[in-house]
């Protein structure tokens, strides 16, 4: 229903982005409160663009656009004040601090249920973001599901800040802060990179002004290669385009040029 309170989960998922099974059970681990805040950061990378001293400065070259990163904190508390996540009534409070720690302390009793520990809900997370895949060897792949937010990646960073502590030293509140960067499998990158890369085989349509030196700085960044293409097309006269025809440009190979 509309308003519903609904937790980040956080998926160990396979390339086919299933969701992980262990024992039976799926790799699903349920954000304890959900963040405040959280970024995701799109990098785009450029190489300056070589110019001759004393020359005016030229406009950067653009290189590579980085995989996304996304950035959040994760709550861990056994103080009370914030409950574990419940089903039922006690669900429906979960978060809100005073009504949802009575609500759940009242409906862990009913059912029996242990009390929450800190220090195993840290190894659960961790099983799941942190743990080392021997078959990719690097970090599981996760999906981190909140709404409106879909985001697969893997993890490069966890940082546990921890903040309140018992008598004896057993930590009662920690802060992993985490950084986790996006995944894309080789097809869907292919895909992506497909409409502009100089490695693949681009079919265009021509259209009114165009010519083929200037399609061809379009595709490759230089119009040396218009002979190249014209041949590849069989084009007896590449002087006069038409709009509406369409033009293929072939992956050339830059180093013997």
């Amino acid at each position: 229903m509309s308003g519903e309170l609904k937790k980040m989960k956080i998926k160990a998922i396979d390339k086919d982005g299933n969701v992980i099974k262990e024992n039976g059970s799926e790799l699903v681990y349920d954000a304890l409160v959900n963040p405040e805040t959280y970024k995701v950061n799109h990098i785009v990378t450029y190489s300056p663009a070589p110019s001759p001293p004393g020359s005016i400065a030229q406009d950067q070259q653009f290189v590579r656009m980085m995989p996304t990163t996304f950035q959040f904190d994760f709550l861990f508390d056994s103080t009370g004040v914030v409950p574990k996540p419940l089903e039922g009534i006690a669900g429906a409070l979960s978060g809100v601090p005073v009504a949802g720690a009575i609500a759940g302390a009242v409906a862990g009793l009913l059912s029996g249920e242990k009390k929450y520990d800190i220090l195993e809900e840290i190894e659960k997370f961790k099983k799941i973001v942190y743990l080392y895949n021997g078959k990719s060897h690097s970090p599981r792949t996760v999906r981190l599901i909140w709404g409106a937010l879909l985001f697969d990646g893997k993890l490069t960073s966890l940082n546990f800040n921890f903040k309140l502590f018992k008598p004896d030293g057993t930590p009662m509140r920690v802060v992993a802060t985490t950084a986790f960067r996006g995944t894309m499998e080789d097809d869907l990158q292919k895909a992506v990179k497909k409409n502009n890369s100089p490695d693949l085989t681009h079919i265009r349509v021509v259209n009114q002004g165009d010519t083929l030196p200037l399609m061809t700085y379009r595709i490759y960044g230089n119009p040396a290669y218009y002979l190249e293409v014209a041949r590849f097309n069989k084009l007896a006269n590449f002087r006069n385009l038409k709009p509406g025809d369409k033009i293929l440009f072939p992956p050339i190979d830059k180093s013997n040029k």
